[in-house]
């Protein structure tokens, strides 16, 4: 991907390198857990966050293939998932979900597919106390509880990910609301509203011309002292 000009700041947009990653889901009862996994402090692209298992899509992934393909992604996804977490996911079972693109105002960037896969069992994961230190499995409303409660640190996307997951109630179901749609590509405009960090989609009002204060539909999420805030209306 060549580099593209950011008209806000005058100065290249840094690249957004290809990239894959894995919800992954386990029986849990009645319900299902996902895998979050700890990234060490000291990494400089979400360090100290929890993250789903996942990184950049090397090209021994897919020879021949572009970095950028479902194939590519799907390969990327479950190395990563066995170098990060030592299980081992069929890559061919992944169901597309959707794709995020980092903020171009970011000065590390990537284009990820994010892919549903499961286990259909418990296995033992085994983290490299390296890149990832600690792991967790809940369901998504334990995990958006303890985002609140600021016991857990995570990304925009994984944030709008456990949303969507916590209306659902069993890995079957969170399977076929993926079939259901066509993956939605997220790119996504991070700017400040009083002081505070706002990230604005593509069908708020503000996102053509990056004013989170124009009037009109809102699809955003901003900053509070219990995490992440989601706030969509028409």
């Amino acid at each position: 991907m060549s580099e593209q000009q950011n008209t806000s700041h005058g100065s290249p947009t840094a690249p957004a390198h290809p990239a894959a990653t894995v919800i992954l889901l386990r029986p849990a009862g009645d319900a299902f857990e996902v895998l979050l996994l700890l990234r060490a402090e000291s990494i400089k692209f979400a360090g100290g966050s929890w993250v789903f298992p996942g990184g950049r899509i090397e090209a021994d992934d897919a020879p021949g293939q572009p970095l950028d393909s479902w194939e590519a992604a799907r390969l990327g996804a479950a190395r990563e998932c066995l170098e990060e977490s030592g299980l081992t996911v069929d890559p061919a079972s992944f169901i597309p979900y959707s794709h995020w693109t980092t903020p171009e105002n970011s000065s590390k960037r990537f284009s990820t597919w994010f892919l549903i896969g499961s286990l259909d069992q418990e296995a033992e994961v085994i983290v490299d106390d390296g890149e990832i230190v600690d792991y967790q499995w809940l369901t998504p409303a334990q995990a958006l509880e303890k985002h609140r409660q600021q016991q857990l640190s995570i990304m925009p996307p994984a944030y709008i990910t456990l949303l969507e997951l916590s209306k659902v109630h069993s890995i079957k179901a969170a399977k076929a609301f993926a079939e259901s749609r066509k993956p939605p590509f997220y790119h996504p405009k991070m700017v400040k509203e009083n002081r505070e960090v706002c990230i604005l989609y593509g069908d708020d009002a503000g996102y053509e011309s990056g004013n989170p204060s124009a009037p009109g539909a809102r699809n955003r999420i901003t900053q509070s002292d219990h995490g992440w805030q989601h706030i969509l209306r028409s």
